[in-house]
């Protein structure tokens, strides 16, 4: 038995502490050249910087410039310190090449694998163009929307959502060509045609870096996020936005990320975060989708502890109430207190309906109120006589 004493023993789960999600980092593929010693085709790398970038050899110049622009673009949003997954594809590689799973190597399978599932957003960018023009695009792009909704459905299936960026390619300028994105199903995909170049080139970095910078409920059209920190804005068809541009409501209505300015306000802002799928869908904006991911994420390390664990039961085989009530609590504490601020409401639902005696799966019901947004304002002015 031995002396008399006084033993302490520490609780460590009395703050309701909660797991850290990772909401904000990116990756991006690329396309250029391996650089000797420095950079290896189709290997992932994580950089903090544009001085990450040149250490591994991608320069404002030389064969790597495309790939510098992007990254550039990025940090100058992002800001130094954000962590961005990269890797680099041949030179030669079409966009929708980049996410075939079916070919012997898909680069952006191998980012995200060694992301481990730290990328939210995925960024895709290319040099090489399609064989045709395909809905007022080069035709590489809707290919790879495809593709890429079939590699995030896999990934999503491993717990590692995420939503993919693609570089709206050689817009040729007819905003009536292009393809309603309303009428897709793609809903993991979003397509840029903003531009700071005139070279048929998409900014890609420029959305990604936004992304990075906010919350996940924020949408990157925020006006209130400020400008972005460019000079000139135009399209993949290498003409300026500005006010006087008259297809860009068009464009918008296609659900097209695109550059837009305001009246008597200074500086370039994105129109809004749509993604390719039908206006009755709740995830029709990575906002929407950055929020039910982080849940998602949440929900799984919650509960991943207390799967096959033993469990009392009613008569029935049901749950016992304080067991139900135990894994309400757990889930509604875990994610009220990481998404304070990002979320409107959340409640949990445990159906005990369900005999888990025979074997049955336990259901769990978790109801998000996101967020609303404010992405029309009516102000009705007019003079009054008191």
């Amino acid at each position: 038995m031995g002396l008399p004493d006084i033993e302490i023993e520490l609780v460590r789960d009395g703050l309701g502490l909660v797991a850290e999600t990772n909401d904000n980092t990116c990756g991006i593929v690329l396309t250029g050249a391996a650089v000797p010693d420095k950079l290896a085709l189709n290997k992932a790398y994580a950089i903090y910087s544009t001085d990450g970038a040149k250490k591994y050899g991608i320069d404002p110049e030389g064969d790597n410039a495309a790939a510098y622009r992007h990254i550039s673009e990025f940090y100058a949003v992002a800001g130094a310190g954000k962590k961005l997954w990269i890797l680099m594809a041949e030179e030669t590689a079409k966009l929708s090449e980049l996410v075939d799973t079916d070919k012997p190597v898909c680069p952006a399978k191998i980012l995200l694998n060694k992301a481990g599932g730290e990328i939210v957003a995925l960024g895709l960018t290319a040099q090489a163009d399609g064989d045709e023009v395909l809905d007022g695009l080069d035709s590489e792009v809707y290919l790879a929307m495809t593709k890429a909704q079939m590699l995030a459905d896999a990934f999503q299936k491993k717990i590692m959502p995420f939503v993919t960026v693609l570089e709206g390619r050689k817009f040729g300028g007819d905003a009536d060509a292009l393809r309603d994105l309303k009428t897709e199903s793609k809903y993991r995909n979003a397509i840029t045609l903003c531009s700071t170049q005139t070279d048929g080139s998409a900014s890609v970095g420029l959305v990604l870096g936004r992304i990075a910078a906010i919350p996940v409920q924020r949408k990157i059209s925020r006006v209130k996020n400020g400008a972005l920190p460019i000079d000139f804005g135009y399209l993949s068809d290498g003409v300026l936005v500005d006010e006087d541009r008259e297809d860009l409501g068009t464009i918008h209505d296609k659900r097209f990320i695109i550059f837009r300015k305001f009246p008597n306000k200074s500086g370039f802002f994105f129109n809004g975060d749509f993604t390719a799928t039908s206006a009755t869908d709740d995830l029709n904006i990575i906002a929407r989708i950055r929020t039910i991911d982080k849940a998602t994420k949440i929900a799984y390390n919650t509960y991943v502890e207390d799967l096959d664990d033993d469990v009392d039961v009613n008569e029935d085989g049901t749950l016992h109430p304080s067991v139900a009530a135990y894994l309400k609590e757990k889930i509604e504490t875990q994610v009220n207190n990481a998404m304070a601020g990002e979320i409107s409401s959340f409640e949990a639902t445990i159906d005990t309906s369900i005999d888990v005696l025979a074997g049955n799966a336990q259901k769990i019901y978790l109801d998000i109120t996101p967020k609303g947004y404010l992405s029309a304002i009516r102000v009705v002015l007019g003079f009054r006589n008191k």
